[in-house]
């Protein structure tokens, strides 16, 4: 019983993690639908074709618990066998990962899209050995190599991704405080969002590379995708309260500090209240002349006054 549960306890509660994480991602692509009706169609395609994968994976997922914990149930052999659904989950992972923002910049997105590429062959290729081979000891001996070099490539190309979003809104900064408020903002998303797949795709190659003899690894890979996908919705469906909080920011000042100061900060922390200017205080002088006409006497006399 020792075993089972180190066998087959971490698909398990991969399972109910990412079943949980994809009730998010179907969650918020609702609320998208609703509130977004006049969106571009590509980025209403996007979003359809996100959640499409993701109730896919969560269906595979469910199809693989199942057939461990149920049609499998006192088999105590089951924990090397590779069932299909788990075999179609490696190739569906990076096809959730389909958002990123590169500003047209063939220099910066090219190597991510083949980054992305490779990330993709490899995810096929590993699908289509584990469904010949349908045995973990059989697949780590002949061919760990390839998932190493596939879960890699995921963890190289989130850096690369979370790094390039924060160096181009880095450099985006305009000096207005509600317009960098939103970056400041759209900043933080980004790094918490990248921090999290990143982290969780590294656990998963830990796993793997350390216990291969155990589905540790797997349990981890389960919820990778869920991760992509809500973090994809969730930037883009706080567009409007950015909005929102960017209008009333103006009022009341800048309500972030500025992680990343660009040159039009002074390389020191601003917080509420500071107008970022080159890093010089520049002072205005207005000098102002009065004229002023009197009657005395009967006499127009004029006289000038400056203060």
């Amino acid at each position: 019983m020792s075993d089972i549960a180190k066998d087959l306890g971490p698909l398990l509660l991969g399972g109910l993690i990412a079943l949980g994480l994809s009730g998010i991602v179907t969650m918020q692509a609702f609320l998208y639908f609703r509130t977004f009706k006049t969106d571009y169609t590509r980025v209403k395609v996007t979003v359809g074709t996100v959640w499409t994968f993701d109730l896919i994976h969560a269906a595979l997922v469910c199809a693989a618990n199942w057939r461990y914990l149920i049609e499998a149930w006192g088999n105590d052999a089951i924990a090397d066998f590779i069932p299909v659904s788990v075999s179609l989950t490696i190739v569906v992972t990076p096809l959730s990962d389909i958002a990123s923002v590169s500003k047209n910049n063939w220099l910066v997105s090219l190597p991510m899209f083949l980054l992305a590429g490779a990330r993709l062959i490899s995810a096929v290729v590993c699908t289509i050995l584990m469904i010949r081979y349908p045995s973990y000891k059989e697949f780590v001996r002949n061919y760990d190599w390839i998932f190493t070099i596939g879960l890699s490539t995921s963890v190289v190309l989130d850096f690369c991704t979370t790094a390039s979003l924060c160096y181009y809104l880095r450099n985006s900064r305009t000096g207005f405080t509600s317009m960098d408020f939103v970056i400041d903002t759209i900043l933080l998303y980004t790094i918490n969002n990248g921090v999290l797949t990143c982290i969780s795709t590294i656990i998963s190659l830990v796993c793997w590379i350390v216990m291969p003899q155990n589905l540790v690894f797997l349990g981890f890979h389960f919820a990778i995708s869920k991760l992509y996908a809500n973090s994809f919705l969730a930037t883009l469906n706080t567009r409007d309260s950015l909005r929102e909080r960017s209008q009333g920011s103006s009022e009341r000042g800048h309500q972030l500090p500025v992680i990343f100061p660009n040159r039009h900060t002074s390389g020191r922390m601003l917080s509420q209240g500071d107008i970022p200017l080159d890093g010089r205080t520049t002072k205005l002088q207005i000098n102002v002349e009065k004229t002023i006409q009197c009657e005395v006497d009967g006499e127009l006399e004029e006289m000038q006054h400056t203060p």
